[in-house]
């Protein structure tokens, strides 16, 4: 889609941000690329901790920081400092929607919690991440997205059985919990403007992981087998999983029989493979060993592109196993629109960035605008 810069639903809408790490900085860049005045709150001398998680850094914070901090504007505060905190409640009359991830009770302890600013500005969207929420056995517990994985059992079906527990590659529980949090924030702003009243909002990493875990929980509950690492398979679907070819890794799967029938014509295994024995999906997932052995062999036979063309053109599930870096690079994205690049740093923009949202500033230094800021207030 033409990126013609003209979607900017929130233009006018003023968010103040008192997030760090990445679900909360996520969800509110997003919220920036749709068009928001985002303010991001940060402590003085120090910012938001993940300014420093590198090498690599550039532009004076790491790579990590600008990667989902773009188009803010950047104040520090010292939120236990009595002239800093008066700066924080007007800058907090000005806005629209105010996010926070503190541990739970430290928001109210510095006279910014949802329940007195909410008394003072009725209209307000109070939006809250936290690891595990603040209620609870685990609300006072640290929540990060390994922590969080492995509370919630997202750990326990992530990578293979028999060996140590991995965490995702990245994480996505933080991610799809800053998801939630901007479709909580639309959503309370639209009904905002028919009741015209906001809402106090919660997410929390545990509820995303646990949410995701919705069809595993769902099949043990109905006397399905323990759930279990699958790799790169699929507890009900054969074959769905990673292959090595002879020259790199390929994923291919067949998602019904007819799709099952055109893979084994197209790999030449009807011997091995043809005939009504492999005809059923559930025969292919209680033969799954046996079948994924024959599979392995002959895919380990063949170049990569080979398998690749050749599934492809019988409309076979079929796919490279890419590195980042490859599929950042690649026609795909290059195509969407999907990478920018500011002084030789890849960056990559929102699944939103597709339709026409803002393109994003560099992420700002620490107080950068704090100056700015202050003076806007006075002409107020």
């Amino acid at each position: 889609m033409d990126d013609d810069g003209d979607f900017r639903p929130l233009s006018g809408v003023r968010v103040i941000d008192f997030t760090r790490l990445l679900a909360g900085p996520y969800a509110t860049m997003t919220l920036a690329e749709l068009g928001a005045d985002v303010i991001k709150v940060e402590q003085p001398g120090i910012g938001d901790e993940t300014r420093h998680w590198g090498p690599p850094f550039v532009h004076g914070a790491s790579a990590y920081f600008h990667a989902i901090n773009r188009g803010k504007r950047s104040i520090a505060l010292d939120l236990t400092d009595e002239g800093d905190l008066d700066i924080a409640h007007r800058l907090i009359a000005t806005a629209d929607v105010v996010v926070e991830s503190f541990r739970p009770g430290v928001a109210d302890r510095l006279g910014i919690g949802a329940d007195a600013l909410r008394s003072r500005f009725p209209r307000l969207v109070y939006a809250s991440i936290s690891g595990f929420s603040p209620t609870g056995p685990l609300a006072a517990e640290p929540g990060t997205a390994v922590t969080v994985e492995a509370e919630s059992g997202l750990m326990h079906v992530t990578g293979y059985e028999g060996a140590d527990p991995v965490r995702s590659g990245v994480a996505m529980v933080d991610i799809a919990t800053g998801m939630s949090m901007i479709n909580g924030v639309l959503a309370a702003l639209l009904e905002r403007e028919r009741t015209g009243v906001g809402r106090r909002l919660e997410f929390s990493l545990f509820a995303t992981a646990l949410s995701s875990l919705g069809t595993v929980i769902a099949a043990t509950s109905a006397g399905g087998p323990p759930s279990r690492p699958w790799g790169s398979s699929h507890p009900s679907i054969v074959p769905y999983r990673a292959f090595a070819a002879s020259d790199g890794h390929v994923v291919l799967g067949a998602t019904n029989d007819a799709m099952f029938a055109r893979l084994v014509a197209a790999l030449d295994l009807d011997d091995e493979l043809g005939g009504e024995r492999w005809s059923r999906n559930r025969a292919r997932v209680e033969g799954r060993d046996e079948l994924e052995r024959v599979l392995a062999v002959r895919v380990g036979a063949l170049p990569l592109d080979t398998v690749v063309e050749r599934l492809s053109a019988a409309r076979v599930l079929v796919a490279r196993v890419r590195s980042p870096e490859d599929a950042a690079h690649g026609e795909q994205a290059r195509a969407m629109g999907m990478i920018e690049h500011d002084d030789g740093v890849a960056i990559a923009r929102s699944a939103l960035g597709t339709n026409g949202t803002a393109r994003l500033a560099r992420a700002p230094d620490l107080d950068a605008h704090g100056e700015e800021l202050r003076t806007e207030l006075v002409v107020r």
